[in-house]
């Protein structure tokens, strides 16, 4: 191998080692006021009182001038979640409402299911990608 590609290599080591140490991580984020509430628990959940619990999860844009969001994806059939997509400016509200049917799968048991929000720049620590958790525990 001669020095010249030797050197190469050497250099693209260097960039990329230099682009991962600059690499910054996005701030925490906004929800419904908390910075830890990406999570919702709705307790102890009773397949025979209800067939659908549902929740609004609102994300607050604090971060950017225009934020736009692609859609949702779900974690299974089980949820159905919807969300306006579009621009969202400062410190505009995304209201993300989601359903959760226990009855959809017989699920028992302690349960964890999730939401992905999908926007054009980094809100999490999985880049555009945010996921949102809805927990309970079904008897």
């Amino acid at each position: 191998m001669s020095k010249k590609y030797l050197y190469l290599i050497i250099a693209a080591l260097v960039i990329i080692v230099l682009c991962l140490f600059t690499y910054k991580t996005s701030k925490k984020v906004v929800f419904n006021g908390n910075k830890e509430s990406i999570t919702h628990d709705f307790g102890i959940l009773s397949k025979n009182k209800t067939s659908l619990y549902e929740y609004t999860f609102k994300y607050i844009n604090k971060r950017y001038d225009t934020l736009k969001v692609y859609g949702l994806r779900d974690g299974c059939d089980c949820t159905e979640s919807n969300v306006k997509t579009g621009l969202y400016f400062k410190n505009d509200t995304i209201s993300i409402k989601t359903k959760y049917d226990p009855n959809k799968y017989n699920d028992n048991g302690l349960i964890a299911k999730q939401i992905f929000l999908i926007t054009n720049k980094n809100i999490s620590k999985f880049d555009t990608i945010l996921p949102l958790t809805l927990k309970g525990n079904i008897q």
